[in-house]
């Protein structure tokens, strides 16, 4: 015998003015059944004991509305449990950036207009102790100048000419800076940064 047996529902009433509403209506015979049917089902699997078996069925025998009936089984049927809430990417977690730390993230995705890597590595090991919104931009700067350097270097100086398309994602990378959103840069080698917040994907 099923544990899921269906509790009575009151019946829908073509009538509005003198039946009572929902769970006031009185039971049926077939509704006290149902009940009786869920509460052997409930004995057998362990769920009551022989005492609280007798009880439950002296009320329901006794029970002349569906409330009544309700009240017998509520902790018998299994309720839906809502689903959990999706994560967050950790960066949403964390309070919105200031305006001084905008400046300064967008101050270190500047530097690449002048490839030097003092000034962003300056910024990720100074403000970027207090900051995870400035080192998140300070480690995208020195990763790009880092990744243009190595380029550079392995093409025999052949990559110096990308120098010029860094001085135009400089510029769009400082906006994002301002505006107070994060930046990913798959392409870029991933030497500072690693692991921070704003580098974990939503789970």
């Amino acid at each position: 015998m099923s544990s899921t047996a269906p509790i009575p529902t009151p019946p829908a009433s073509s009538t509005t003015s003198t039946l009572p509403a929902g769970d006031e209506l009185r039971c049926t015979d077939a509704d006290r059944e149902r009940v009786i049917d869920l509460l052997k089902a409930s004995y057998a699997d362990g769920r009551l004991d022989q005492a609280e078996f007798d009880v439950r069925f002296d009320l329901t025998m006794k029970a002349k509305t569906y409330a009544a009936l309700e009240s017998i089984t509520r902790d018998l049927v299994a309720q839906p449990t809502p689903a959990p809430a999706p994560a967050k990417p950790a960066h949403e977690l964390l309070p919105p950036p200031t305006t001084e730390e905008r400046l300064l993230a967008a101050l270190a995705q500047a530097t690449t207009w002048v490839p030097i890597v003092v000034g962003p590595a300056i910024l990720y090991y100074t403000v970027g102790k207090r900051s995870e919104f400035v080192k998140h931009h300070a480690a995208g700067a020195l990763n790009l100048q880092l990744t243009l350097l190595a380029v550079t270097i392995v093409t025999f100086g052949l990559g110096g000419a990308l120098y010029g398309i860094a001085w135009v994602l400089a510029t769009a990378f400082a906006v994002v800076a301002l505006a107070g959103a994060p930046l990913r840069q798959p392409w870029v080698l991933p030497i500072f940064g690693r692991g921070g917040p704003y580098e974990k994907k939503r789970d």
